[in-house]
């Protein structure tokens, strides 16, 4: 049976963005999302839920048997976490909120609930958390484009340095671990990294292999 994922829309590019990588992860993913928003997520292989009124009334009539992640990253804190609430009474497992307010992440947690502040990078939190592979290259001018990845336990670069790995790519590396932005040539490239790079196309995909 395929493993499903929830996704309540967050009214920007990381709902689509997620569903996109859960989808080529392997999961079945379920937007919630309006109508007027639901157009976002044609191109997506993805179940649109459209909500006209009442998010809580059509949580109810999801089956949740299959579901092992809710994403809950609207702007609104309390909408987030009261649907957070419902997802883990139906059983789901893995059940994160985007919120700012620390009473919010109080009760979060007190109901089992991950939280991600969203003014960190959530997209790169979200993928650790939930252990997704994830490599994008984006082309920017001519050859040059730049490397978004999420470094894994078989990833080749493993153990390599900031600066081995820019001599031997000719490219620019930045990598985001936990709240830190590194950039020391001398840091060692981790499992759970968010590494950026900016180069050369061809060298970005040595990097991937």
């Amino acid at each position: 049976m395929a493993r499903e994922a929830l996704i309540l829309d967050s009214n920007d590019d990381l709902a689509a963005q997620l569903a996109t990588i859960l989808t080529e992860n392997g999961y079945v993913a379920r937007i919630l999302t309006t109508r007027e928003r639901a157009k976002t997520f044609e191109k997506i292989p993805v179940y649109i839920h459209t909500i006209l009124e009442n998010y809580e009334r059509v949580v109810k009539e999801l089956d949740f048997s299959h579901i092992e992640i809710a994403v809950f990253a609207s702007p609104n804190d309390m909408l987030n976490l009261t649907m957070a609430k419902l997802a883990r009474s139906h059983g789901v497992p893995i059940v994160i909120i985007t919120a700012r307010s620390n009473q919010v992440i109080q009760q979060a947690e007190e109901a089992g609930v991950l939280t991600i502040i969203p003014h960190h990078c959530v997209l790169s939190r979200l993928l650790r958390i939930l252990n997704l592979k994830f490599t994008k290259i984006i082309p920017i001018k001519g050859e040059i484009s730049m490397l978004e990845m999420l470094v894994t336990s078989d990833s080749k670069i493993l153990g390599r340095t900031i600066g081995d790995l820019e001599d031997d790519t000719g490219s620019k590396i930045t990598v985001v671990r936990g709240d830190e932005l590194i950039t020391a040539r001398e840091a060692e490239i981790q499992e759970g990294d968010y590494l950026i790079a900016v180069g050369y196309h061809a060298e970005l995909q040595r990097i991937t292999e």
